[in-house]
């Protein structure tokens, strides 16, 4: 496959990748307790986030592609990272669709334990999927291959994204920022699908 029909093809890839990626932030229930994994809105939210990870890693391949010569040693760290850290993501999603639900109904005496992420998965979850896209937001931006918004808004999503993984806040508020960073971290990938090339925006208009 040549360089310009990968683009092509993981353009596409970005796109639907930010657009389920905003679907699921907005139906994913308000907490992570017992409640919220046993609602009708938990698996379908997760589901989709599964599907949005697999098509963002797809994506960001083109992404890369695309500016590589001009992102320089600082791109391609935040594309290694972030790549990683979204294959661990899609474990977690995975987990949260097919596992939880199903402690949650079969087994809650134990839900908290299987909620409690173990040290090391916080750890690579930071280094890799939110500093990863960090970095590569960074790098886009120095670039200015693709649309300095778009980059901008791939930042501050993970940003918030941190501030809520590390519980600095909590409760209601912890939900609002996730899910408005989550929107706006979905927003950056169809923002930046229509600068990835002529055939790319071609096969959009079509």
């Amino acid at each position: 496959m040549s360089t310009t029909n990968l683009i092509r093809w993981s353009g596409l890839a970005s796109m639907l990748a930010g657009v389920f990626y905003a679907i699921a932030a907005l139906l994913h229930p308000a907490g992570e307790d017992l409640a919220s994994v046993i609602s009708t809105n938990w698996v379908p939210a997760h589901f989709v986030y599964w599907v949005s990870a697999i098509l963002m890693q797809l994506g960001l391949v083109g992404l890369y592609a695309r500016q590589a010569e001009k992102t320089g040693w600082l791109g391609l760290a935040g594309f290694v990272l972030a790549f990683i850290g979204t294959a661990l993501v899609l474990s977690i999603f995975f987990l949260a669709t097919a596992g939880l639900p199903l402690i949650a109904a079969e087994a809650p005496t134990i839900f908290d334990q299987a909620m409690a992420s173990p040290a090391f998965i916080v750890a690579m979850l930071i280094l890799g999927y939110i500093l990863g896209y960090i970095l590569f937001g960074v790098a886009s931006m120095r670039a200015g291959v693709l649309p300095r918004w778009a980059s901008l808004m791939l930042i501050i999503g993970s940003s918030f994204f941190l501030i809520s993984e590390t519980g600095l806040v909590g409760g209601t508020l912890s939900h609002v920022i996730v899910t408005v960073g989550d929107v706006m971290f979905g927003s950056a990938w169809r923002g930046w699908v229509i600068h990835s090339g002529p055939k790319s925006e071609a096969l959009l208009n079509n």
